[in-house]
């Protein structure tokens, strides 16, 4: 994992240093961690391509929140965990998408779990199939899939970025593929939703994310309206989703 620490207080660089040292030796995830003594300094370097950000939000100059917009500007996906003596800020910090917020003085085992979390984010983040299109092997980033559809013998994973892999196979194949993901869900015939690409629920229907509708089975609607809800409730409370 690359990670990037910004802290104005060398003390607290160097408490996180030490967490994330012993939390990535105690469960063997190599890592390579930056520090930074603002998030001016962050930004200046023009570069975002870490896996986790920690980031203080009191620092002079540009404070967290305002850095935290910057980086979302360039990189959607990075896991921005924010680390301050208040939680103030705690519901603005979810508007650039916050991982997670630790509240100083947090003790190793708060950190644990966060970075716990996170590894197990990033571990779903890097899932992928790998389907025969033509005569090639096509790979597709499971987080980037918003639903499948099946049509004349094709399956076809339409993604978040606008393009639709087609790939000659039955229906029930893929089914068995997805099997070990719980965020994919049967949800009409022959079709199969990504539930972190929705939005919202209307009455018989899922809002992803791209704006799409995509209708549910109308003989089991309250099952899958349930099945939703749970699956939500299940990862904002840090259920084990694999």
């Amino acid at each position: 994992m690359r990670i990037a620490i910004v802290d104005d207080i060398k003390a607290e660089q160097e408490f996180l240093g030490k967490c994330l040292n012993r939390y990535c030796t105690e469960q063997l995830v190599p890592c390579e961690a930056v520090t930074f003594d603002s998030g001016s300094d962050l930004v200046k370097t023009g570069a975002f391509d870490y896996d986790i950000i920690f980031l203080d939000i009191y620092m002079p100059g540009l404070n967290g929140l305002d850095t935290a917009a910057r980086i979302r500007t360039v990189n959607k996906d990075v896991l921005l965990i924010f680390t301050t003596t208040s939680a103030d800020f705690a519901v603005k910090s979810y508007r650039v998408r916050a991982f997670d917020y630790l509240v100083k003085p947090f003790t190793y085992a708060q950190f644990a779990e966060t970075m716990r979390l996170a590894t197990q984010a990033l571990a779903e983040t890097a899932s992928f199939l790998t389907l025969k299109t033509g005569r090639s092997q096509t790979r597709v980033l499971l987080h980037k899939i918003l639903y499948i559809d099946y049509s004349n013998h094709y399956i076809q994973l339409h993604t978040e970025d606008g393009a639709t892999v087609a790939s000659r196979m039955y229906f029930e194949e893929i089914t068995k593929l997805l099997a070990p993901y719980p965020q994919f869900l049967y949800c009409s015939r022959n079709c199969i939703i990504n539930m972190d690409k929705v939005t919202r629920l209307e009455k018989t229907d899922f809002i992803l994310s791209s704006g799409e509708c995509i209708a549910m089975n109308r003989n089991t609607v309250a099952e899958l309206r349930q099945k939703y809800a749970d699956y939500i409730f299940q990862k904002q409370n840090g259920g084990t989703l694999l």
